[in-house]
């Protein structure tokens, strides 16, 4: 946009420039001349830019266009040159043609146009000449200026686009380690949940067990005092509802200690050798499903790693509102999870089935290489016998 303002401005100073020629009928052609020359240089400066572009992608047309474009611009601009070396009004808009010259790079062009001017000065229009060589003059400084301001913002918008892009990266990396922190804190609750029902199931409920059968025992023994019998029923009778509750807390602290996608990304990660990736989209999965999935996917990922040799595996499970999909990709062999006698597939098959679902292994489609564990589980199970 700026070359343009300049090149409208140095169109309007040549037209003062015409009253010091002398009468011919180039004067009335002059200006359509420098306007078509300068319009179809600033063209096919633009189309070199994108011809040069689309050669990047190796193709034979857009090499042939750039390189006639780059034939044509100087010839143009030489024609224009030329010409005025014969029509001493023409001059007037050589200021005009070096300032393309400059700005477009053109070759020897931006330093010979002052020899065009010499068809003005021998035919006695000097003052035409030297007031286009000063205008001239002017209109390669400015096209410097222009060229170099039109460089800087180029390499503003890069570094602004390249900032951009850190930025962007930086905060998808600050994401993924968010993630991370928060896997790992909510591995660690876990954790201690699983720890507190152990405690509380190996410790307390064993002794509440003992209690229980002692006073059971006693019961017994005294089974002809018929006052101490009712006060031992009623000690047995709240030691058993001791019991029962403390079964209850520790089956609920275990029920919240398994997260599924939690079990899964730490599975995915206790398979040396395998790059997993784990796509986890389900919000309420049902604790028969989840166990189910947990189980099928570490069958898969043991023989996708034992028999198939495979190096990455990507798991997704996602929820649709009908039921729930399992899917499980490798690049290892097609026949990775036959195993032997195809344990493998039959026990994976037998927790979908058991659940109302359907089960399928097969090879991934061509071209890609490697076998896929296909699951879907219905939301509303038909556990089958």
């Amino acid at each position: 946009m700026d070359r343009i303002v300049d090149e409208i401005v140095l169109f309007g100073l040549g037209l003062p420039l015409l009253l010091l020629a002398p009468a011919a009928p180039a004067a009335v052609a002059a200006p359509l001349l420098a306007l078509i020359a300068t319009g179809v240089l600033e063209l096919l400066d633009r189309g070199e830019g994108g011809a040069q572009r689309q050669a990047s992608a190796s193709a034979a047309s857009p090499v042939r266009a750039a390189r006639f474009i780059r034939v044509a611009r100087p010839a143009i601009a030489a024609a224009y040159l030329i010409a005025a070396l014969a029509a001493p009004a023409l001059a007037a808009f050589v200021p005009l043609l070096a300032y393309a010259a400059v700005a477009q790079n053109l070759g020897p062009l931006r330093f010979l146009w002052p020899a065009t001017l010499l068809g003005a000065a021998a035919s006695g229009s000097g003052a035409l000449a030297a007031a286009a060589l000063l205008l001239g003059a002017l209109a390669c400084l400015t096209a410097r200026r222009t060229t170099k301001v039109q460089t800087e913002r180029a390499s503003l918008r890069q570094w602004r686009d390249a900032v951009q892009e850190d930025r962007l990266a930086l905060a998808e990396r600050t994401r993924d380690l968010a993630e991370r922190q928060d896997l790992e804190v909510s591995c660690a609750v876990l954790a201690e949940r699983a720890r507190i029902a152990r405690e509380i199931h190996d410790n307390v409920g064993h002794l509440l067990t003992r209690s229980v059968l002692q006073m059971e025992a006693l019961a017994v023994t005294h089974e002809d005092d018929p006052a101490l019998a009712k006060e031992l029923a009623a000690v047995g009778a709240t030691l058993h509802e001791a019991l029962g509750t403390v079964r209850a807390s520790v089956h609920d602290l275990h029920d919240e200690a398994f997260d599924p996608q939690t079990t899964l990304a730490e599975l995915i990660g206790e398979f040396p050798g395998i790059a997993g990736t784990l796509a986890f989209e389900a919000e309420s999965l049902p604790r028969p499903v989840a166990l189910a999935v947990v189980a099928i996917v570490r069958e898969a990922l043991a023989n996708a790693r034992t028999h198939g040799r495979a190096t990455s595996v990507a798991v997704s499970l996602l929820e649709f509102p009908g039921f729930y999909q399992l899917a499980i990709e490798d690049n290892g062999r097609a026949a990775n999870l036959v195993g032997e006698g195809g344990l493998g597939l039959a026990s994976m098959e037998e927790r979908a089935t058991t659940l109302g679902g359907t089960f399928s292994f097969g090879p991934l489609p061509p071209p890609r290489t490697g076998s896929r564990v296909f699951a879907t589980f219905p939301k509303t199970q038909e556990v089958r016998p």
